[in-house]
């Protein structure tokens, strides 16, 4: 499964917040204001300007902390942010806890304030996952940034290295495992030189003579090649006669 890209998360993060900070909290106010008119809190004349400012903010500040990457610095300022909004919010929501109700000369007045900061305490936890969060993948994000570097320095020690021992081999010439040893020979002043393995191979041609003498078919004895008759026993050589 390819994992979703940081646009498309932000996009929904935006969609979502939209919905539970700005729209469905302009309706039930709506909603509260026609069916009790008389209950009213002190933002309730301004409630749908606030529900409108910092439900815009936390959208805004939601959005920017799902496009920046876990364990950045502009991950955890917009994340706290997005929390303060939060805080604020719910505070004008609930109108700081205290609410009056009307009837008549008679009026009823609600105080919730305690249990709206217990709420807002428990809403500010929430902060110590954002911090978290931003310290663990911050020691990540720092050991995956040494490994890339120590790659990267082995590199370019070994490409410095290869271009070294390149240099160096050029320098030096032809190397000696790389003559044949036949390419060798002692010249006449007691100098080493060297031969092409051509010159070095060619071997001299030997032209043996071979000495022609006729031999006797009677007695077998040999004579000179200018010799007509054997003096042996006085017989003619024939042709061909020669050894």
């Amino acid at each position: 499964m390819r994992p979703r890209s940081r646009l498309s998360d932000s996009v929904w993060t935006a969609f979502t917040e939209a919905i539970r900070f700005i729209v469905v909290p302009i309706v039930l106010v709506d909603l509260v204001n026609t069916h009790y008119p008389d209950l009213s809190t002190a933002f309730m004349p301004n409630i749908v300007q606030y529900i409108l400012f910092f439900g815009g903010m936390i959208t805004a500040a939601s959005t920017l902390e799902t496009a920046n990457k876990p364990g950045t610095f502009k991950r955890l300022l917009f994340g706290l942010s997005a929390l303060a909004f939060v805080c604020l919010w719910l505070f004008v929501i609930l109108g700081g806890g205290v609410a009056t109700f009307e009837y008549g000369p008679y009026f009823v007045r609600f105080d919730m304030s305690k249990i709206v900061l217990i709420m807002l305490l428990g809403i500010s936890l929430k902060g110590l996952l954002v911090v978290s969060t931003y310290t663990t993948h911050k020691s990540y994000l720092e050991e995956k940034e040494r490994q890339r570097k120590a790659e990267t320095r082995a590199a370019r020690e070994q490409e410095a290295a290869r271009k070294k021992l390149v240099a160096k081999q050029k320098a030096s010439g032809p190397s000696l495992s790389r003559m044949s040893k036949v390419s060798f020979q002692v010249t006449a002043d007691d100098s080493i030189g060297y031969s092409s393995e051509e010159h070095a191979t060619e071997q001299p041609h030997h032209h043996e003579r071979t000495l022609a003498v006729k031999t006797c078919a009677v007695c077998g004895a040999k004579a000179s090649p200018k010799e007509t008759v054997c003096k042996n026993c006085g017989a003619w050589f024939e042709h061909g006669s020669y050894r």
